[in-house]
């Protein structure tokens, strides 16, 4: 075996152990696939750059295929996997080797068989199964500043040997191509610009913040609509910014700071209504409600299989207490808007609805499709075939 060989086998059996902690702890506690390649690095950080690049497209080409790969094992086998029980070192070379070599190009991904019963009505779920096959795009938001700030972005994206165009009905959006890191550049560190996936982009554009306002984001977590909603505005105005979970707002104030937004304020919030003072205080309300995240399966395809149609009921039930929570911040005239990463009708559709029975003094709005420009009421279901995820956003307003 030669040093080339040597190499390669060496990367694949590390590969082979990072696919087994993968899949393990997927199945048995549903942590997601990146999240357990970030603890395999830690455990083992004599790994340099390539061979993390190697692993991690190994595992994820792996999780792409699992639809077909899982019929290459027997039913007992594929069944004790699928509830927590660890690959054999064997299995998981095994599957790697099937992965490498490839599949017919233009194949789609399988999906379990309650998701064509759960999908939103006339959702392209072929052409979503065949984007989970490929690698996602990534987006980047241009912000604050000027034509000049933008142009120090372009030319140091160029200068990095990445390749960008702009996205039509976007003027601040880039899609961006190539393996550089983009948390490593100078004008990301400054604050600049934003990674940010264009149908998220286009959720900031149906809320239509505008300067002056006050708006909630009631669950901002990391804060990246926070942010394009407090560049909206010019810097004017305020968005507070809350999460149920409070430490995930840490990443939001270390990136407002390092863009010098002075209108976000994060607030804790427990997740119930308002009390009578607090009360219709915001011209807008964002509620970008936790999901199954079945929206974004092309980047993190373990969530194919990972969801369960028997969580859906409770995750819904969820949404409508934040959906209706929330609500109670929007004043007279306001807008609430309702936003998930997911295409499945029970968490979109089916919640606004349910809303609306219960909220007489709400009604659906009438706003423009970001991607399109045609004029829709009550909601949109984006699809892979505009660039983005398969996000879902409803408008509505109060009374007045």
């Amino acid at each position: 075996m030669n040093g080339n060989n040597k190499v390669e086998a060496a990367r694949r059996r590390v590969a082979s152990f990072a696919l087994i902690d993968n899949f393990s702890a997927a199945f048995s506690c549903g942590r997601p696939a990146d999240r357990s390649l970030s603890e395999f690095w830690r455990a083992h950080r004599s790994c340099g750059g390539r061979d993390r690049s190697y692993i991690s497209e190994a595992v994820y080409a792996v999780w792409r295929n699992w639809g077909y790969l899982r019929d290459k094992l027997p039913e007992k086998r594929r069944d004790e996997v699928e509830k927590g029980g660890k690959l054999s070192p064997e299995e998981a070379l095994n599957m790697l080797v099937l992965a490498e070599k490839g599949f017919p190009a233009g194949r789609p991904a399988k999906f379990p068989e309650w998701v064509k019963h759960q999908v939103m009505p006339g959702f392209d779920l072929d052409g979503y199964a065949l984007s989970v096959m490929k690698r996602p795009p990534m987006f980047i938001r241009l912000q604050c500043g000027g034509e000049a700030e933008r142009e120090i972005v372009k030319k140091e994206l160029a200068g990095a040997g990445l390749k960008f165009s702009e996205v039509d009905n976007f003027p601040a959006a880039l899609a961006v191509s190539g393996k550089v890191n983009l948390f490593t550049l100078e004008s990301y560190r400054k604050g600049l610009f934003e990674v940010q996936d264009i149908s998220s982009q286009a959720i900031g554009r149906v809320c239509g913040a505008r300067r002056g306002e006050r708006w909630w984001d009631a669950c901002a977590g990391a804060g990246g609509k926070s942010l394009l909603l407090a560049d909206m505005m010019e810097r004017r105005g305020e968005v507070v910014a809350s999460d149920i979970r409070a430490y995930k707002l840490e990443d939001l104030k270390k990136r407002a700071r390092r863009s010098g937004f002075p209108n976000i304020r994060c607030r804790a919030w427990d997740g119930h209504p308002l009390p009578g003072a607090k009360r219709k205080k915001f011209d807008g309300v964002l509620v970008d409600a936790p999901c199954s995240c079945a929206g974004v399966w092309r980047r993190n395809p373990d969530g194919v299989w990972t969801a369960k149609a028997k969580e859906l009921d409770e995750i819904s039930f969820l949404q409508k207490k934040i959906l209706s929570a929330a609500s109670t911040g929007v004043k007279n005239g306001g807008v609430l808007v309702y936003a998930t990463c997911s295409m499945l009708a029970k968490e979109n559709v089916e919640v606004v609805d349910d809303f609306l029975s219960l909220h007489p003094d709400f009604e659906a709005d009438v706003f423009a499709d970001p991607f399109t420009g045609e004029e829709v009421e009550k909601y949109v279901q984006f699809s892979p075939s505009g660039g983005g995820d398969a996000m879902f956003v409803c408008r509505m307003k109060r009374k007045c």
